[in-house]
């Protein structure tokens, strides 16, 4: 998985004397501001003309588009397509289509196959590429979810149910151990549909022996998903089920929040029910420019 590293130090000017060779006032210094968001740019597409011999692509995406019409947002199984029948051709055309939006998810499976996952453009819709061990390709779909669950679904059978904290073997210890005791009861009482569990290291006074005790004992896990939005995020699973370690950086790579959650799937990662109703209509007026029928 992608580590994150601070930038190097910024070089110090040389200046002469005179007018602006002295720094500024510390109260003057202030850290850059965030841009703004990003709206929602609609990919670049060919032509209804261009694209006239692909109809078997245009066709499923207005599948897809049938598909999450009909599907009430929340059940399983979610609308789900192959890729693996269109030429290269058509799926050149869907990846166009689709384009890159901003979070990104790897999942290693049990069998040895490896999950390579990218949300598109619509949020909520994504590309998942399932590869072999060896890396080559077995399965190219897209899926209509809030997260493909296979990225949930894997972490959890990879993960153990229980937690017995190691021997510290001597080494002194602020508040870890209390924190695992109440990992290790959340974690082994959770069921689907309750209320997440955070618990915020940014609010704690830990140790760095504390955080190496921790991240010891839980371990690490299967599957990660990444956010490059506004402000990047992580979304580690641990080796401990429904248990996920979320870290959030500023635009130096510094963490802003450290937390763990005790869930199914941290909210961060999941695409709201907004962002698929909107995902259809963003949908169906590319397939619409695709085939000659936008309104002018």
């Amino acid at each position: 998985m992608s580590t994150f590293t601070l930038p190097k130090a910024f070089p110090i000017p040389v200046v002469g004397i005179g007018p602006g060779s002295q720094p500024a006032a510390p109260d003057l210094n202030y850290l850059p501001l965030p841009r703004l968001l990003d709206g929602f740019d609609m990919p670049w597409l060919p032509t209804a003309e261009e694209t006239a011999h692909l109809g078997n692509a245009k066709a499923l995406v207005a599948e897809l588009i049938r598909r999450m019409q009909a599907w009430d947002g929340t059940s399983e199984p979610y609308p789900s397509l192959q890729l693996n029948g269109l030429d290269r051709d058509g799926r050149t055309l869907v990846s166009q289509l689709l384009g890159e939006g901003e979070v990104s998810a790897r999942v290693r499976c049990l069998n040895g196959h490896e999950l390579l996952i990218q949300e598109s453009v619509f949020a909520g819709v994504w590309r998942v590429l399932e590869t072999d061990a060896d890396g080559q390709p077995l399965a190219d779909r897209i899926e209509a979810c809030a997260i493909p669950a296979a990225v949930w679904q894997q972490a959890r059978a990879f993960g153990r149910r229980e937690l017995t904290p190691f021997d510290p073997a001597g080494v002194a210890l602020m508040n870890a151990p209390a924190v695992l005791a109440e990992v290790a009861e959340r974690a082994a009482a959770y069921q689907d549909g309750d209320e997440d569990h955070v618990i915020n290291f940014s609010l704690l006074p830990m140790t760095p022996e504390d955080m190496a005790y921790i991240d010891a004992n839980l371990g690490g896990g299967n599957s990660g998903v990444f956010s490059r939005g506004y402000g990047k995020c992580r979304v580690m699973a641990t080796g401990l089920q429904n248990v996920w370690r979320v870290q959030y950086f500023n635009g130096m790579n510094a963490i802003l929040l450290d937390t763990l959650e005790i869930t199914r799937m941290p909210e961060v990662a999941l695409a709201a029910a907004d962002d698929l109703a909107d995902a259809i209509e963003r949908l169906q007026e590319a397939l619409d420019w695709l085939t000659g029928e936008q309104v002018a």
